[in-house]
């Protein structure tokens, strides 16, 4: 099953800046389900499919917060082929970082 995640970045006023779409492919194997993002390469594995989803994303979003934390993201995501769309302001003041917005089910 494939998947599109689309994960917000808010800047450290916690406003939204920019939204990055993500592939999530996800697989059953040996009667556990495997997650992995494919621009990233951020995987995790869980016993049904919506603990598969929930662990990809909460290592989706580590991943990025803690690559945002130590290098230039712009550089690495570009590196990665993630297309970057900036957006304006949502006006709902959160931590700056990256969310997972969606997923599937």
């Amino acid at each position: 099953m494939r998947d599109t995640a689309a994960v917000i970045h808010r800047n450290s006023q916690g406003s939204a800046d920019y939204v990055i779409l993500l592939t999530l492919d996800f697989q059953e194997e040996a009667g556990d389900w495997v997650g992995v993002c494919l621009e990233l390469g951020t995987a995790a594995e869980a016993g049904d499919l919506g603990q598969a989803m929930e662990q990809l994303r909460e290592c989706v979003e580590l991943q990025l917060n803690e690559m945002e934390r130590l290098c230039d993201i712009e550089e690495y995501l570009a590196d990665n082929h993630v297309h970057v769309v900036p957006i304006g302001p949502s006006g709902s003041p959160e931590k700056a970082g990256f969310a997972v917005a969606t997923t599937g089910p």
